[in-house]
């Protein structure tokens, strides 16, 4: 309830305008504001330099793309990896956030997956293009103790 979420979609310039706006400031972030870049080079910030750990999983999550896909993609677009690569990388992610049997479960669904598993996918996302800042919105929330 203080607007911890909505600070951080803020930053990421995730908030639709309208009927969001941000009226006065600015966000520097590496030398440059954000808020006066356009749609296209906030796009190539978001994910390769700033990542975002959402604190909902699940609505965060495509359901109709396995998991593997999800985060190669990103990996392919910000990194410029090809296919191949990306799906390898994916798997390190996977057992670097200790997805068990991570080579198996890549090609699972998010429903496939715990809360707390699906969490551990989403900061295996965060972290997949080496960002400067993650902003984390209460990562641990749904997280199992492992």
């Amino acid at each position: 309830g203080c607007g911890k979420s909505v600070t951080a979609l803020s930053l990421m310039r995730l908030i639709p305008q309208p009927p969001g706006k941000i009226v006065a400031g600015s966000i520097v972030f590496d030398g440059q504001d954000i808020l006066k870049m356009d749609d296209d080079d906030v796009r190539a910030i978001r994910g390769n330099n700033i990542a975002m750990i959402f604190q909902d999983p699940m609505t965060s999550l495509n359901p109709v793309l396995t998991i593997s896909r999800q985060i190669a993609e990103a990996l392919e677009l910000h990194l410029k990896m090809d296919r191949a690569e990306a799906k390898k990388r994916t798997i390190e992610l996977l057992e670097l956030v200790n997805i068990p049997s991570a080579k198996k479960r890549a090609d699972d669904y998010p429903h496939q997956f715990s809360g707390g598993m699906r969490q551990r996918v989403m900061i295996a996302m965060a972290l997949s293009c080496n960002p400067k800042l993650i902003l984390a919105d209460e990562p641990t929330t749904a997280l199992d103790v492992t």
